[in-house]
């Protein structure tokens, strides 16, 4: 993990940050560089350009990436982006390279194609997680630290069994849900037999996670994974539609015996915690 002195990148491989927002990256640039005593470097497809939401093209973007892999004085990748268009960049990474250089990718959102992508052409670990947020919450930057710098063995997150508890071991896969569906039929579908399926939702009433899950039941997700853990689902909760949620996961689960986690703490907020894609984890 990362050290002191030590030099990250910055990228979106997502849609493009507004010009506008050059001051709050500004600021989150002095934060990593003053209180974590970290080297910044910011790729060339960071902000729109031509009145447009991508910071380049597919390409452009994959080729930015790869920059940061194949450089070797950059240890860490972390992606300020979400939105829509993160799986355009998948056919220009080199795989090899990235599993040469092992290092790890961090974004959430969208990045969640990004994240299992990597997973499932090299087995590399990233992280489910905005490092924006540590601007938002001063609470984020003892959290952050534990895991990028300071990294513990232990689950850091508080969760509930929503089936009756069993010892679950797994290699976490997954993200959000809707983003995690574009991988479907796809080379960069990781496989799920046996992981822990982990899913969270920014958007979406009831009846859309009802479509979300069916389709993740169709591709033989929910009987082939060894446990569901699931995060936040934002519009559910404002919508007081938790207990339907809850209803539902069983639903699936109880069909093919599978052991159902939740936490509150992995997801959208600005106090969501990091959360590994590709590390093993293990539940009591």
């Amino acid at each position: 993990m990362l050290k002191k002195g030590e030099e990250i990148g910055l990228i979106c491989c997502s849609n493009g940050k507004p010009p506008k927002e050059k001051a709050h990256i500004k600021q989150l640039v002095y934060l990593l560089e003053q209180q974590y005593d970290l080297n910044v470097c910011l790729a060339s497809t960071i902000y729109q350009k031509k009145n447009t939401v991508f910071s380049g093209t597919p390409q452009e973007r994959g080729e930015a990436l790869m920059l940061f892999y194949t450089d070797p004085s950059i240890k860490m990748i972390f992606d300020l982006s979400g939105g829509d268009v993160a799986n355009e960049i998948l056919p220009y990474l080199d795989y090899e390279a990235i599993n040469k250089a092992n290092k790890p990718f961090v974004g959430y959102s969208d990045l969640t194609v990004i994240l299992n992508a990597i997973y499932a052409q090299t087995s590399c670990i990233g992280y489910n997680y905005q490092v924006l947020h540590l601007l938002e919450v001063e609470k984020q930057q003892e959290h952050s630290r534990k895991t990028f710098i300071e990294p513990v063995s232990l689950i850091a997150f508080h969760y509930c069994w929503l089936t009756s508890p069993i010892p679950v071991t797994g290699i976490a896969v997954g993200g959000n849900i809707r983003f995690f569906l574009k991988l479907a039929g796809t080379p960069y579908w990781p496989e799920i037999t046996n992981k822990i399926l982990f899913l969270e939702a920014n958007g979406g009433k009831i009846e859309k996670i009802a479509a979300y899950f069916a389709q993740l039941d169709q591709t033989g997700a929910f009987k082939n994974c060894g446990a569901i853990l699931l995060g936040q689902f934002t519009t559910i909760q404002a919508e007081k539609q938790t207990e339907q949620l809850d209803e539902l996961i069983r639903f699936y689960a109880e069909q093919y015996a599978k052991p159902v986690l939740k936490t509150e703490q992995i997801g959208h907020s600005t106090d969501s915690l990091p959360f590994p894609i590709g590390k093993e984890l293990s539940f009591v």
